[in-house]
């Protein structure tokens, strides 16, 4: 009980089959839904200014001219 497939239709078919992957992959990706962008959190970046002054202040830092 052989089944006698061309070499030709063989071909015809794995290259169907590799379509119809690409199409399945192409479709379940943009299904995908993309994550959303995470929300700063308020007064976060002036938290962080005043860290990083107060963190200088105590190093000696302010008032020092950068231009030498």
């Amino acid at each position: 009980m052989t089944i006698n497939i061309g070499h030709q239709n063989l071909i015809l078919i794995l290259i169907g089959l590799f379509f119809i992957l690409i199409a399945l992959i192409t479709f379940l990706l943009r299904r995908k839904k993309k994550k959303k962008l995470q929300e700063s959190i308020p007064g976060v970046e002036e938290m962080a200014k005043t860290t990083f002054f107060w963190a200088n202040y105590h190093r000696g830092k302010l008032g020092e001219d950068d231009s030498q």
